[in-house]
């Protein structure tokens, strides 16, 4: 009689262990999960609020083709930047570019840029963009 109580009392013990080791099992697997979300959380917030930026800037630039002008058998382009950001620019006459890196422009900077020689009487279209990839374009004559 006593081994049969001594085996109750066992019994009892096993439900009690049993639910521990499951809410323990449960309660670390969802820590993981929440760690997991939170950090995926965090990053997607930091890229929106980068991308916000980024997209702040790109509205806020303003620049415009000021003048053209055919100076020594050289095209010059004067760029003037009027926007709330300081921009990169390069312009691009008949498929080339000049110059062949960025060009820095502050804001509420003039700065020209040198080109080539091209045919006189020759129709041009000349295009001026910037790194977040806005644009302004100018037609222009080259003079005889």
């Amino acid at each position: 009689m006593k081994e049969r109580e001594r085996l109750k009392e066992r019994r009892a013990i096993t439900p009690v262990i049993s639910a521990l080791i499951l809410s323990a099992v449960v309660l670390t697997v969802g820590g993981i999960v929440w760690a997991f979300s939170q950090g995926a959380m965090t990053i997607s917030a930091e890229d929106y609020a980068e991308s916000v930026i980024n997209m702040t800037d790109t509205i806020s630039e303003r620049f415009i083709i000021e003048h053209v002008a055919y100076i020594e058998s050289n095209l010059k382009v004067w760029i003037y930047n009027y926007g709330d950001v300081d921009i990169d620019l390069k312009v691009e006459v008949k498929s080339v570019t000049y110059p062949t890196e960025w060009k820095p422009i502050a804001r509420g900077g003039f700065e020209d840029i040198d080109t080539t020689s091209f045919t006189a009487g020759e129709e041009l279209v000349i295009r001026a963009y910037t790194r977040r990839g806005n644009n302004v374009y100018y037609r222009y004559i080259v003079p005889s």
